[in-house]
């Protein structure tokens, strides 16, 4: 199994990393996607990812990063240096849109600007994007119609509408899901992993958080995937055999193609 996004610098996982890691193989996971969300933590992330052979880093600056005070905004070229230092980045991620504490949307046309300029450095790279979208699907969509070129990647923890996820399968993106899509309120989602075509779908756990049911409100972590991966299959009446291999197949396409 690829554990396609998972937050291995959260001092809450990185202080047990060596455990962490041996329960993750343990439990079958082979491969372990890690984002930044700015460059401060880009270089842990690539130094994690350099010591370990289960990890592998993608660098971006993620949409909350420019509501932190003293944010100095995006340089194109600090990330693209961060992706040269190391053959074991694999992606831009994660990068997106996200108005859940920015209800006013203030910084709407930075947040687009950033989003923007690394899904074109994207496309320059010829590197895959990890997208993050929160109460942003007008501008998503905004996004998605209006851009002439377009990276491939990855929504990951998808959490929009039935419309938003029609234009990312269109636009050819794959999609996952985390462990929030086993929560009683989730009803939603586990109709629309229904929609997505097993071509298209990756597993995730968004470590260390939405642990999935059974484990809510304890830190989540890569092992886990195996919990969501069989929940999802499941759902989709398949064998958890034939979802693993296929969601594997994805991400070994998208991520480690090149």
């Amino acid at each position: 199994m690829i554990d396609t996004h998972a937050h291995l610098t959260d001092e809450r996982l990185v202080s047990q990393i060596d455990a962490v890691l041996t329960r993750a193989k343990d439990a079958g996971v082979d491969k372990i996607l890690v984002p930044t969300t700015g460059i401060s933590d880009g270089k842990k992330v690539i130094e994690l990812a350099e010591k370990y052979s289960q990890v592998y880093a993608m660098v971006g600056i993620h949409p909350e990063s420019v509501l932190e005070k003293g944010f100095l905004g995006f340089a194109r070229n600090d990330v693209e240096e961060l992706v040269r230092r190391s053959n074991k980045v694999v992606g831009i991620g994660e990068i997106g849109l996200d108005f859940h504490y920015d209800r006013e949307k203030q910084c709407k046309t930075l947040q687009l600007e950033i989003f923007k300029e690394q899904l074109d450095l994207a496309v320059k790279l010829k590197l895959p994007v990890a997208v993050h979208m929160r109460d942003a699907e007008e501008e998503m969509r905004g996004v998605l119609k209006t851009s002439s070129s377009l990276p491939a990647g990855q929504f990951h923890c998808w959490s929009g509408s039935d419309e938003l996820l029609r234009l990312v399968l269109e636009k050819g993106f794959y999609v996952s899901f985390c462990g929030n899509i086993t929560y009683k309120s989730a009803d939603l989602f586990r109709e629309q992993v229904k929609k997505v075509p097993l071509a298209r779908l990756l597993l995730e756990t968004d470590s260390p958080y939405l642990a999935p049911g059974g484990r809510r409100g304890s830190l989540n972590e890569p092992a886990n995937v195996k919990i969501i991966a069989e929940y999802i299959a499941d759902l989709l009446g398949i064998l958890p055999e034939t979802l693993i291999n296929q969601t594997t197949k994805n991400a070994q396409c998208l991520y480690f193609a090149g």
